[in-house]
């Protein structure tokens, strides 16, 4: 299986010396072709390039941006196995074997990519290592401990993207349409899914980045300012935030218990929370989503997603037949979210549970504008103009009620405030004390962003 590599180059000579260096020490020769782009570099790195017989290179007079130069790369390569490198990374030992038998794991793989120390999304690690002089025992101990494991993900960073050429040829190349860089890979990835493939992280592959190391060596380019306006051209490009759909919910996965094995997600979207529980246990994921865009790609995982209202729909399940309802962020969307629990629970088993969050309206970002005199909706937040519902600690529990349900636990999502509206808060408690009312809850509460409920299914008869 081998494999073409494809790094960019827009000076930075020293970080691609180490960028290669590192793939020939850990990297067998006879199965890679390495593909250097340069994109018109003045330090001296066309001179170091020139020098390096056994490398493929294409210069241009001027910097053409991430996606033209990867698909100038990509055009001169010979082999099945496509892998695009940025140039301020260092390999480690089996980076691209690790990530080879993924790719190679099933045809529904499309792209895979490693774990690193400096990366956004679920490809981030902690790490122990503060020089690069201890990243290779660093990365051999911790790719041992995670041999042969891998995760299904939504979204793989570009700076070390593994792809095979077939799939490369159906979807289209990186869309020059992002210049430079920022969100050409989110792109990629989107389609990618769309087409019904898989992307999967390895993670006994490690990668080391410093990240950005182009851009910040570009002072014609404001890394920030790119990375907006790219995020807008991808909102006009797909007429939706793909970004709302790809994290999945940590704390609703902790939630569920490790045991169940049909579970099923009202509101999936694009299915991130039900694969992060399908990478940690064996069991059937259905969904509920109304976005089309984000249904298709849950449907590539889900065992079956429903494209439909939540009040209106009736499902072809059986009755105690799940072992999980999840209702994320979902419930203050409803007309009616107490009916909908009580109908929905005739689909769980005895003793099957409903995880759900529901944001908390006693928080500061609600609550202090009410006494101002404000309750103005917004497009995201506690006051999003799609929630009908809103609930407190005191009221969550009318939910589930007892003769049906009994809570068996409930958490918190924190979103901290200002310590002078802490203070007010607490003087406001204080003053209503002397007076005989108890409002403590305004003061515990204000900082308790999503209250989050894990209630069991028991039948209590009368």
């Amino acid at each position: 299986m081998k494999t073409s590599i494809i790094i960019l180059t827009y000076n930075q000579l020293n970080y691609t010396k180490q960028c290669i260096n590192s793939i020939y020490n850990y990297t067998n020769k006879d199965d890679i072709e390495v593909i250097v782009v340069d994109n018109g570099s003045t330090d001296g790195t066309k001179e170091y390039l020139n020098k390096l017989t056994e490398i493929k290179k294409i210069y241009n007079n001027k910097n053409l941006g991430f996606s033209k130069g990867c698909n100038q790369g990509m055009s001169a390569a010979k082999y099945d196995n496509i892998l695009f490198l940025n140039n301020d990374t260092i390999v480690t030992k089996n980076w691209l074997t690790a990530m080879l038998r993924e790719l190679h794991s099933d045809e529904s793989v499309g792209m895979v990519g490693p774990v690193s120390n400096n990366v956004s999304g679920e490809q981030q690690i902690n790490v122990t290592y503060q020089d690069i002089h201890d990243l290779d025992d660093f990365a051999e101990l911790y790719c041992n401990k995670q041999k042969n494991k891998s995760k299904y993900v939504l979204r793989l960073v570009g700076f070390c993207l593994l792809a095979k050429r077939e799939i490369l040829d159906e979807i289209g190349n990186f869309d020059e349409y992002f210049e430079y860089g920022s969100f050409e890979d989110d792109d990629l990835c989107l389609r990618a899914l769309l087409k019904g493939y898989h992307l999967k992280i390895a993670l006994d592959s490690f990668v080391h980045h410093h990240g950005h190391a182009t851009f910040m060596g570009n002072q014609e380019l404001n890394v920030y300012e790119l990375y907006r306006k790219n995020y807008l051209k991808f909102l006009d490009k797909w007429n939706f935030d793909w970004s709302y759909y790809i994290h999945p919910r940590p704390e609703i996965v902790d939630l569920v218990p490790s045991q169940a094995k049909m579970i099923l997600d009202v509101g999936c979207g694009a299915g991130a929370t039900g694969i992060s529980i399908m990478n940690r246990q064996h069991c059937e994921m259905y969904g509920i989503e109304l976005n089309q865009i984000s249904a298709s790609i849950a449907k590539n995982y889900y065992k079956k997603v429903f494209i439909s209202d939540v009040e209106n729909i009736k499902l072809p399940i059986e009755e105690e037949s799940l072992d999980v309802i999840i209702f994320a962020d979902i419930l203050e969307h409803l007309k009616d979210p107490w009916s909908t629990v009580i109908r929905f629970s005739k689909y769980l088993k005895r003793s099957g549970v409903i995880v759900c969050s529901v944001p908390n309206v006693l928080h500061a970002e609600a609550l202090l504008p009410l006494l101002q005199g404000s309750w103005s909706y917004t497009n995201a937040g506690i006051l999003d103009r799609t929630h009908l519902r809103f609930f407190t600690l005191d009221t969550i529990n009318t939910l589930f009620p007892k003769k049906l349900f009994e809570i068996e636990e409930i958490k918190y999502n924190y979103l901290n405030v200002e310590p002078k509206i802490k203070l007010f808060f607490q003087e406001v408690a204080h003053l209503a004390a002397k007076f005989g009312i108890s409002v403590n809850q305004l003061s515990n509460q204000i900082e308790i962003y999503q209250i989050l409920v894990k209630s069991k299914k028991v039948l209590i008869d009368d």
